[in-house]
Parts: structure tokens; sequence; C-alpha cells
């Protein structure tokens, strides 16, 4: 973990790294996080750690239990599949619906560009890298509606759905393949046929968010 806190607002900085060490699979899934360690590793007080684990327990990253123990979230097949897919096609099909007519060639070669740097990632296997760039590619959608209410739904689940990308990526998966489902979907974008896009959109986030294992449940030994 990169312990180079500045001087500032230590919380925020260090509720980053603590990001960044999540998102790179530096702490795994039911792993404990406590204030001690933290603030060793940190070299501050316990008071920003403790700002700065609460702010990620509020983002879904980490789970606070009263009298009990602080540990890196799981996310379930039941969380993935009943309630975050179904959240961000929701979000992201209305965004299409609003932003799509108004899309030009500014717009689409701004999805080739994340679409090639996800093709380098890819090349590296750099899944943090690439689990950004994906969900750049999808806030690119979100953001053309030009409404600050589907951005900030948006906002509630992006480290979520960031987790769950890291966690379907413990398993063996093949991020070219993936660059290809992002290929696909910026092709039906370019054909402008908005009930096509909207359907292949649908499909895109079931077929590359949908996940079919099933982590322990906070509390199971």
């Amino acid at each position: 973990m990169n312990m180079n806190v500045r001087k500032g607002s230590l919380k925020h900085q260090i509720a980053e790294e603590i990001r960044k060490a999540i998102f790179r699979g530096d702490l795994k899934p039911g792993e404990k996080v406590t204030e001690l360690k933290l603030s060793k590793d940190f070299e501050v007080s316990r008071g920003p750690i403790r700002e700065a684990m609460q702010l990620l327990v509020m983002e879904g990253l980490l789970v606070s239990t009263t009298f009990k123990e602080t540990k890196v979230a799981n996310i379930t097949s039941e969380e993935a599949n009943e309630l975050l897919v179904p959240i961000r096609i929701n979000i992201e099909t209305f965004a299409l619906k609003k932003g799509f007519p108004l899309w030009g060639q500014q717009h689409f070669e701004q999805f080739e560009e994340v679409l090639e740097q996800m093709r380098r990632a890819a090349n590296f296997n750099d899944t943090p890298l690439f689990s950004d760039l994906d969900m750049q590619f999808h806030e690119l959608i979100v953001r053309s509606s030009n409404m600050y209410n589907v951005k900030s739904l948006w906002d509630s689940v992006l480290n979520r759905s960031r987790l769950l990308f890291i966690y379907e990526n413990d398993l063996p998966f093949d991020l070219q393949k993936y660059t290809e489902f992002h290929r696909t979907l910026l092709d039906s974008f370019k054909t402008g046929d908005l009930d096509f896009a909207i359907r292949t959109l649908k499909d895109h986030i079931i077929q590359s968010n949908s996940l079919n294992i099933e982590f322990p449940i906070e509390g199971d030994k």
C-alpha cells in the first residue's frame, strides 16, 4: 500500500489509498481492516483513519459491525444479479435515451480513446487499470444525459461495480475478450439505431456483470 500521504485533507487521501489497495486486490474480500494497523502504516493518528474508514463504509467498500470488526466488503451473487445489475441497466439505458440523439463525432472519439486504452491494459493484463477504464467507458454514457440526478445515482453504485469487476477477475478471465464486448457495444452505438443500442447495452451489462459465485456472508465461518 502506498503510504505517501501529504498534508491536507488526510481522511480523503487515506481513503483513496485504501480504495486503491482494494481495487488492486491488495486487500481481499472479508479481510480485516483495523484503525491501529492503518495508523501505523500511514504514520498518522487514528482520527483521520477512522474518518477515512467511515467514508469507505458509506461507499460500500468496507463493512463495519457495531462492537465487531471492520472488513473489506463482499458482494454476493444475489446482490450482483438482483440489485446491482438491474440498477445499472436502468441508469445507463435511461442516460442513453437522453444523450444518444445529441452524440456527435467528438463523443464517439472519446469512446474510441477509452477503448484503445482498454486494449493496451488488456495486453499488459493490468486488471485495476482495466477496471478504471471500464467505468470511464460507461460514465461517458451516463454523463451524456446531462442530468445531475442520473450522475448522482451512477456515483452511488460506481465503487460497488468496480468491486464486482475485481472480484470477478479473481476467476480466470480474458481481458481481451472483455475489450471486444465493449467494441461490440460501441459498434451498436455507431449504427444510430437507439433501440438496437439499448438492447445491446442491456445484454452487455448482464453478460459482463452477472456474478455466478457466492462469497461468504459477513460473519460466516
